[in-house]
């Protein structure tokens, strides 16, 4: 049923109250949330539903800005559509242009694309979102409305996938590999359905997909490239009639040294005297080789300002293990005194003296 309430009333830059010197926005009379229900939607399939939009049974003159849905499935947009069929998209920059002219009609289109979800069965559950709006004669955008939006929907996937599906492998470092290993059968609908082969759309993950009595399973190794993060698709062949079955492989490529959360110390202590150990607890940060290959313990190579001097004499820098991740260690610095005015530089480590491979840390020092 629709229900005619005001629409919230949000700030443009930020949701809170309009700004001072300007007099709030009347929230126009509109229905509460525009709403509708897609049913279940088999895995891989789409669905769209239209919504009219009728500008002219609000008061004033509103323009539409946007629309915004929170599903990572759905897309909306905003049409404006004549009796010929023909369309223009309403933009975001709040010119009148995007009011419907005398031979048009508005029409929200919300697309619904089951292929962006995991091969999972989802229960109905429901997805919001809303529609921008501003009156034509605001230049600030202190006075936009949010229209809301509401759909629901349910996905039928027609296998199971065990553990996981989504093949995320984590950091994978530059000398080393990542491997997944998940396993695939038809459901209870499609119980005689078989899969294979498979191939992957990105060279950095090599899969392969053996029969192990009812099930399929699946091993993915990735051998890492370029570092960042990276996402594939793994497209399984089946005999599922109409069905596509893709899977999606995510990794992060990480140097072989590294320094968590980030490579930076900071200290903050009084210059005027050496710090105790209880105050230097907090100083640190966790470094990390991952090459198996060779010892993961790290040499304090220097400690320098940004200028290159040597202030190594100002520092105790040690490492502390980390007995449940022994490839792991804590960088732990203290300040020993002798600084005038806060320092920025670094502490460069070394697994092998000037050969390297280095790993620099930031070190910030300020006065308290």
């Amino acid at each position: 049923m629709l229900r005619w309430l005001p629409l919230l009333l949000v700030c443009a830059a930020c949701g809170s109250d309009p700004p001072q010197g300007r007099p709030p926005a009347k929230a126009p009379e509109a229905p509460l949330t525009l709403e509708h229900d897609f049913g279940v939607i088999p895995h891989g399939e789409r669905r769209s539903h239209e919504f009219p939009l009728d500008l002219r049974r609000l008061p004033d003159t509103w323009v539409p800005l946007r629309v915004h849905l929170d599903c990572s499935c759905g897309h909306a947009d905003l049409r404006l559509r004549k009796a010929d069929g023909s369309e223009r998209y309403v933009d975001a920059s709040g010119s009148t242009a995007n009011l419907p002219r005398p031979d048009e009609t508005m029409w929200l289109h919300v697309t619904i694309d089951t292929a962006n979800k995991e091969a999972l069965d989802l229960p109905h559950t429901t997805s919001r979102g809303f529609i921008v709006l501003q009156l034509a004669d605001d230049l600030t955008g202190s006075s936009r409305v949010q229209w809301p939006l509401q759909v629901r929907f349910g996905i039928d996937a027609p296998v199971e996938l065990r553990p996981v599906a989504t093949l995320d492998f984590g950091r994978v470092p530059v000398s080393g590999k990542g491997h997944v290993v998940t396993t695939i059968c038809g459901d209870t609908q499609h119980a005689d359905a078989t899969f294979g082969p498979a191939v992957c759309d990105d060279p950095a993950i090599a899969v392969e997909l053996e029969r192990d009595g009812g099930l399929w399973r699946l091993r993915a190794t990735c051998t890492p490239d370029q570092p960042g993060n990276h996402r594939a698709s793994i497209r399984i062949a089946n005999t599922i009639p109409g069905y596509q079955l893709a899977l999606t492989a995510v990794w992060k490529v990480v140097a072989d040294l590294e320094a968590k959360p980030v490579a930076k110390v900071t200290v903050r202590t009084d210059l005027a005297r050496e710090q105790t150990a209880a105050e230097a607890t907090t100083q640190y940060c966790v470094v990390v080789d991952h090459a198996v290959a060779r010892s993961p313990e790290f040499q304090v190579l220097r400690c320098v300002d940004d200028a290159g001097h040597d202030i190594a004499r100002h520092f105790a820098v040690s490492f502390e293990p980390i007995p449940e991740s022994p490839r792991e260690q804590r960088l732990m610095v203290r300040y020993l005194g002798g600084l005038s005015t806060r320092v920025r530089g670094s502490i460069v480590l070394s697994k092998d003296g000037e050969r390297g491979p280095f790993l620099p840390i930031e070190l910030v020092v300020f006065g308290t």
